[in-house]
């Protein structure tokens, strides 16, 4: 559905460690390592879920599925926004 990079400059456990914490705060699910992984958040409006990979100073982001009303977008600024 949505492909995106989200660019970091700190160690990859540092980033892997943020985002396990930020989307477990939001009441998500996290599991993964310091190369691949898997997420999903519930939201009032439905369910997001995707799966990163980590690439030479970005993290890959593939959402498998979110909800029509939710555009690509903020799903993105969201998460980066987490990260940072």
């Amino acid at each position: 559905m949505c492909d995106f990079q989200i660019p970091f400059s700190s160690p990859v456990a540092d980033l892997i460690d943020k985002a396990n914490q930020s989307i477990t705060k939001m009441g998500g699910t996290f599991s993964g390592d310091s190369q691949t992984g898997n997420f999903s958040i519930s939201t009032p409006v439905g369910k997001i879920s995707g799966a990163y990979t980590v690439g030479t100073g970005t993290l890959d982001i593939h959402i498998e599925d979110k909800p029509f009303f939710v555009s690509c977008g903020m799903i993105e600024d969201q998460l980066t926004k987490a990260l940072s």
